[in-house]
């Protein structure tokens, strides 16, 4: 048997398990009686009513998805695109099979359902990254979502989060006209509906095991490794800064020292002639991660489908190009977490500057000719969405000391001085 249809056998039966566990996680949220996921609840209020099953409303729900994707996108609907049906009759199955496992499980205390809510999102979670690892076949629903999404050009995250709580809403309705109280809607949807994305990050972060059954590379294993086999590395010199510190004119200078290039707009024009993306749009995201309820539940829609969210792209992208340029010769590299891109390459002398709020706010005052106030607004924000940006992708705190050769608060010895500084650390690591 070729490798192919061994790898694929592998990812169709671990997409059949994950779509088995998802079943089971969801069939337990309905013996919580505390309310199903936003996605399950229409199925499961309708077959509450019909004598029909959930696994046959489940059906019916994602044809209906199959349907709108062949209506939204016409000629470029891919005919392959149809085996989501395939995956649709198997979760169906699984649904009520694993309905009738648990059929015989009854719970009256609170706590007790409570806790069964909490398990079901961690076995429904789990059965969602085995289906995302798969990536064998992209599920009815996000392949609609997707659809809606480049129709109506809004982010995916955000139409799914829509149509979560269109599903919400509806489930709502049904069960208030037709039973006068909440059937399948209830605490445990609104839980569901935080936990489970949650709880596959944590999986895609802490579980790797499928990744060598599946024979996927790590991380930092699918980078060329041509530069490997060097003798020796040029150096590279990454840069992180506080908003307003002063480590872009301090990169210029270093950089103009030591006759070396300095890269740090010019990666954004890398970028997007890598991604198609405008270059407006990659300046509006890059080194940014917003915060929020709502930014948390677009990404946890992207935690629970194959799609990739535009940060994430952009990093990629933006990964690759730090890499190209590091293997290129000896540079000066501004910000995108250059030091943690090139973590594992030698010969790179990371550097983090920070500096007082004042300080920080004059600069930023004097270089975009705004208030003092309105400065320093700025840079609280600039600096908070670098702080979770780091964090998003690197799961680490930004600025701390052991990640970089130097660190210095540049509003204590001005750039000048600092300049000269940082030349003098580089000197001495080079002769070390």
């Amino acid at each position: 048997m070729s490798i192919n249809k061994q790898l694929i056998i592998k990812k169709f039966f671990i997409l059949a398990l994950g779509l088995f566990i998802l079943a089971f996680g969801i069939a337990l949220s309905t013996k919580s009686g505390l309310g199903v996921s936003p996605s399950a609840g229409l199925a499961y209020v309708l077959s509450q009513i019909f004598p029909l099953s959930m696994g046959l409303f489940t059906t019916f729900v994602n044809v209906i998805f199959v349907i709108v994707q062949i209506a939204l996108l016409r000629k470029n609907y891919k005919i392959i695109n149809l085996l989501q049906l395939v995956v649709v009759f198997l979760f169906s199955y699984f649904t009520d099979l694993t309905l009738a496992i648990v059929s015989p499980l009854e719970i009256s205390s609170y706590p007790i359902r409570l806790i069964l809510c909490i398990v079901s999102c961690l076995i429904m979670a789990f059965g969602v990254f085995l289906e995302v690892k798969a990536g064998l076949i992209v599920m009815a629903s996000e392949g609609a979502i997707s659809a809606i999404s480049d129709k109506i050009h809004l982010d995916f995250g955000t139409v799914k989060i829509i149509l979560d709580w269109v599903f919400i809403g509806l489930s709502t309705l049904i069960s208030l006209l037709y039973f006068k109280s909440l059937i399948g809607v209830r605490e445990g949807t609104i839980i569901a509906a935080f936990l489970v994305g949650y709880f596959v990050r944590f999986y895609n972060k802490k579980i790797h095991f499928i990744d060598r059954f599946l024979a996927i590379p790590a991380k930092e294993d699918t980078d060329d490794k041509t530069d490997a086999l060097q003798a020796e590395y040029p150096l590279v010199i990454t840069i992180e800064r506080e908003f307003g510190s002063g480590g872009h004119e301090i990169g210029e200078k270093v950089a103009k020292a030591l006759n070396i290039p300095f890269y740090d707009y010019g990666i954004i024009a890398e970028t997007a002639a890598n991604t198609g993306l405008p270059v407006d749009s990659i300046k509006n995201n890059e080194e940014r991660v917003k915060t929020g309820l709502l930014f948390s539940l677009v990404q946890n829609s992207y935690e629970m489908s194959q799609m990739t969210s535009k940060q994430d792209e952009i990093f990629a992208a933006q990964s690759k190009v730090i890499k190209d340029l590091a293997s290129s010769g000896s540079c000066v590299i501004v910000g995108r977490l250059g030091s943690y891109i090139l973590k594992d390459r030698p010969n790179t002398f990371d550097l983090f500057f920070s500096a007082d709020d004042d300080f920080k706010a004059k600069r930023v005052s004097d270089i975009n000719n705004i208030s003092f106030e309105e400065a320093k607004r700025l840079v609280k924000h600039e600096t908070e969405l670098r702080v979770h940006y780091c964090k998003h992708f690197t799961g680490m705190p930004w600025g701390l000391a052991a990640h970089y050769n130097l660190t210095m608060h540049t509003s204590d010895f001005g750039i000048e001085k600092t300049v000269n500084t940082v030349l003098d650390s580089i000197r001495a690591y080079e002769k070390n």
